[in-house]
């Protein structure tokens, strides 16, 4: 069977990762995404180009940046992002090298479909801000406007103060000027385009990475044309209420994005390396999201509150749209770095999320479907189950793979309860609630394939979401796609699965004691 999902954005053939240049243009979503267009496998990176009017159907549309500048060499057009300048579209991107990367800029004049690279690229690199952002780490800038000024916020390695001061004294014995000479200008971009660049040779990408300095941040810098920039600073300080480790990162912070939504500031960002904290940071890499407030002056952004994303398996590098009716809708490469990907067989690997919107109440992000989905919903079965203590319930009317379900759990005397999605003979996916742990766990242990990874455990997932006498559920199952909306978006959970195309059931389980599913809504998604 193929894995390839039905309603979720997928790559048409090769590779893909992260989502980037997101945005709403000319009566269209526009998603570009890494690409490596040759094999199913990560390469030099291309930009490849998804397009849909209704968030379901995507057309894809010519790959938009091919590396083919010296200043690509290997490592290729990196991640970035999208906007609207005088009715053109405009992508900054990071290209990459091993020991290297810096912000490039393209632009199209006929709708986003071919891109022209600037001739004074790359217009940007670490030296030309200040001496404590790193020319190793410097990535992924993400394009926004605000009170008559472009601004970006990149992930990046902010030096030391030690650093800092090694790297103006190596400057001072080669050049013979002061200790205290600043840090090269950001309008010199001509001048550092002349230079010569390195071309890394293969082992450089593949091999093992020497140890980096300082500490995974993000920085904002402004403009006023998108040609010429200026620092501004870093985002991320410790703040004595929040564990140290999100200040001391041996990683980047990856993919981040900005914007105002709902009366707050929100930060995303997909975090390297961030260490398991209980229950949360489950994966190797993360996915937050930060309230705050940004200073637009120093580029501090106070922390309010910080939470991961998506407590699942499989979400990273989150962008976002504002939708001409106001809604912001996020995506999500719904794949992790450091696994195995078992479409590859089938000559594709990368899905994505299904879009979702965004608000925030009561100090907390909440995700829903996108209500574009709505309009693809048939064949609605409704009813109401009870299932005694370890007891199981199911119907054939409630199965499938490609649809949407809903219901609010009532656990009653259970310990636990839940629903076991893709199920068969040997097969099955499990979702559940503990109500005494307060905990909403997925387990793919006996999903399908296995899978490969650097985590202790790729099988099991839990989120904390406390003690509820009744709780709010919504699940989209989509061939290979698990996506689980807890108590109205306020805990989101996302796998990836690989069942055979005979488990098709959906089984209502209870252990423990007996409990309620009230208002069970499945829906068909037929596109």
């Amino acid at each position: 069977m193929s894995y390839r999902p039905v309603y979720h954005a997928s790559v048409p053939s090769g590779w893909s990762n992260d989502p980037n240049g997101t945005i709403f243009y000319q009566g269209k979503f526009h998603m570009f995404f890494q690409h490596y267009p040759h094999k199913a496998e990560w390469g030099t990176m291309h930009w490849g180009h998804l397009v849909t009017e209704d968030l379901v159907h995507w057309t894809a549309l010519p790959v938009a940046l091919v590396p083919d500048q010296p200043y690509e060499v290997l490592c290729g057009c990196c991640s970035g992002s999208a906007i609207e300048k005088d009715g053109m579209l405009y992508l900054l991107y990071t290209a990459a090298q091993p020991e290297l990367q810096r912000q490039c800029l393209a632009f199209s004049d006929d709708g986003g479909i071919v891109f022209q690279k600037a001739a004074n690229n790359p217009i940007l690199t670490a030296e030309m801000l200040d001496d404590e952002v790193s020319p190793l780490d410097f990535r992924d800038p993400r394009l926004f406007q605000k009170d008559g000024m472009y601004y970006f916020i990149a992930g990046a390695r902010v030096r030391t103060a030690e650093e800092i001061a090694a790297v103006q004294a190596a400057r001072a014995v080669q050049t013979g000027s002061s200790l205290n000479a600043p840090s090269q200008s950001a309008d010199s971009s001509a001048a550092q385009g002349d230079l010569l660049l390195r071309s890394p040779s293969a082992s450089d990408v593949s091999g093992t990475e020497s140890p980096r300095p300082g500490f995974g941040n993000l920085i904002l810098c402004r403009s006023r044309d998108l040609l010429h920039w200026e620092y501004v600073g870093h985002l991320i300080h410790r703040q004595p209420e929040l564990p140290d480790a999100f200040f001391a990162l041996n990683g980047v912070y990856e993919c981040p994005d900005y914007l105002e939504l709902d009366g707050k500031e929100l930060l995303l960002t997909s975090p390297q390396n961030l260490p398991q904290m209980g229950n949360h940071y489950q994966n190797v890499h993360s996915a937050l999201y930060l309230l705050g407030r940004l200073d637009f002056e120093t580029g501090r952004f106070a922390i309010e509150t910080i939470e991961e994303l998506d407590h699942g398996f499989d979400f990273y590098a989150a962008q976002t749209v504002r939708m001409p009716d106001g809604r912001v809708i996020l995506i999500a490469w719904k794949e992790m770095w450091d696994r195995n990907y078992p479409t590859q067989t089938e000559g594709w690997a990368g899905t994505y999320s299904f879009p979702r919107e965004l608000h925030v109440a009561e100090g907390q992000l909440l995700q829903k479907p996108a209500r574009e989905l709505d309009a693809f919903c048939k064949n609605r079965i409704c009813c109401n189950l009870s299932v005694d203590a370890n007891t199981e319930v199911s119907r054939a009317e409630l199965s499938g793979t490609v649809i949407r379900l809903r219901f609010l759990l009532k656990p009653g005397t259970s310990k636990r309860a839940g629903v076991r999605v893709f199920a068969g003979k040997e097969h099955e996916t499990v979702v559940c609630y503990d109500r005494a742990a307060g905990i909403v766990e997925i387990d793919r242990s006996r999903s399908g394939l296995s899978f490969r990874g650097c985590e202790d455990d790729l099988y099991v997932r839990r989120c904390e979401v406390g003690s509820h006498d009744t709780l709010e559920m919504e699940l989209l199952l989509d061939v290979s796609s698990l996506e689980v909306f807890v108590d109205g978006g306020k805990h989101v959970m996302t796998a990836n699965v690989y069942p055979e195309a005979e488990d098709r059931n959906l089984i209502f389980f209870a252990e423990g004691g007996a409990a309620a599913f009230e208002t069970v809504e499945k829906f068909d998604v037929v596109v």
